[in-house]
């Protein structure tokens, strides 16, 4: 028996990311499960012909409880696992379901029954199939340095361009939900800035992109040598993504670090060595939502530029229940800060962890599909899309 006070939402399963590593040709996406209203539950979104898969936990149900999956129309898609005659899944807790998408767009269901494959629907997935959508980058490999100094590696990014092939193949996993594929058209290793200025009287370190601190009188929003860099050998007409040995701030101390900066108009980023490629990805990630303008168009305010900003951090960004967003989405900004960042004196947020559902310190995945009313930062997959459309129009 469940004491139920007033009224209380009963889901008998649940749909969520397949988090083990899925078969080759396969694709584990995160899924938008924010509010059950209009879709009725978790969407996912996916390519055309995409194979992908999807965990199904049987929540308030037996581990051997009988059940059954079907596709709402076989024409925009097909259950691959388990096989649709009988469609039914194994035991067990946590359970998946591969399925793959036609070639046409659109939302389709995925349902869940109970005791036979025409029995009631207890749980149902939307699948938002997409037509994929190129965004062509140029990748830089950049040495920082002043004059009389060379380019020497100490100050040059260890980043080669196999690695940052590697890299942008977990990016582009990452936007796949979204429709969107970042494709390295220019690969530049001639990237010398040679003209940093000094900051809040700090010179700039060999190998190190110097940035002012946020709230640096007079300094808001300013960051010269960042501006410098995205002029350094640009590539027009493509998204310019710059590699660097470091960015630190212009204190004595170099904190805090960034671990990257992307620029809508611009049209480009710089991000840092410090992180493991899988990390380093999961940051270039979400600084192409900068340059998309995820939280900075179509339903969100003009101020915002992450899924959590709020006025502890900026006073130009009005107040907002922050109950509504989930650290899991990947333009959520705690994730990768420091434990002081976060928590201590000037903190966030007392409660925030680093753990967001892939692991400490590691960014989620989750670029939102829905639009829901009351959060004003969603909707970034149209957003995202609608962005690419316009991206190199003045």
């Amino acid at each position: 028996m469940i004491d139920v006070y007033k009224w209380e939402r009963i889901v008998p399963v649940a749909f969520g990311r397949y988090r083990d590593n899925p078969p080759a040709g396969t694709y584990a996406p995160d899924l938008d499960c924010r509010g059950f209203c209009n879709y009725g539950g978790y969407v996912v979104g996916v390519c055309r012909g995409d194979l992908t898969r999807v965990k199904v936990t049987r929540v308030l149900l037996d581990e051997d409880a009988p059940l059954f999956v079907s596709s709402g129309d076989p024409g925009k898609l097909t259950i691959v696992s388990p096989s649709p005659n009988p469609g039914q899944l194994p035991s067990g807790t946590r359970v998946y379901i591969d399925f793959r998408a036609s070639n046409t767009d659109g939302d389709v269901k995925i349902r869940v029954h109970a005791q036979k494959l025409d029995g009631p629907i207890i749980g149902e997935l939307t699948v938002h199939i997409s037509q994929l959508l190129t965004i062509t980058c140029a990748v830089h490999r950049t040495a920082i340095y002043k004059p009389p100094s060379t380019r020497t590696a100490a100050n040059t990014t260890a980043r080669t361009f196999a690695n940052i092939d590697t890299l942008m193949g977990e990016v582009n996993r990452i936007w796949r939900p979204c429709g969107i594929e970042f494709f390295v058209g220019s690969r530049k290793d001639d990237t010398n800035l040679t003209n940093q200025v000094p900051r809040n009287g700090i010179n700039p370190s060999d190998g190190a992109l110097l940035c002012p601190v946020y709230g640096t009188p007079g300094e808001a929003g300013v960051n010269v040598n960042f501006t410098l860099l995205m002029a350094t050998n640009k590539v027009d007409g493509l998204v310019n993504i710059y590699f660097a040995r470091d960015i630190r701030s212009a204190t004595a101390s170099g904190n805090p670090r960034y671990n990257g900066f992307g620029s809508a108009g611009e049209r480009g980023m710089v991000v840092r060595d410090r992180d493991p490629i899988q990390a380093q990805a999961e940051t270039v990630a979400h600084e192409l939502g900068h340059i998309l303008t995820l939280a900075g168009q179509g339903h969100a305010n003009s101020h915002d530029s992450h899924s959590d900003d709020d006025p502890q951090w900026s006073n130009t960004v009005p107040n907002r229940r922050h109950d509504l967003f989930s650290r899991r989405r990947l333009m959520y900004y705690m994730g990768g800060l420091e434990a002081a960042d976060r928590t201590g004196p000037g903190g966030r947020y007392a409660f925030d962890g680093i753990n967001a559902g892939y692991g400490d310190g590691v960014r989620g995945r989750m670029i939102t599909i829905k639009n829901l009313t009351q959060d004003p930062t969603d909707s970034e997959y149209t957003d995202a899309r609608n962005r690419q459309a316009t991206l190199f129009i003045p």
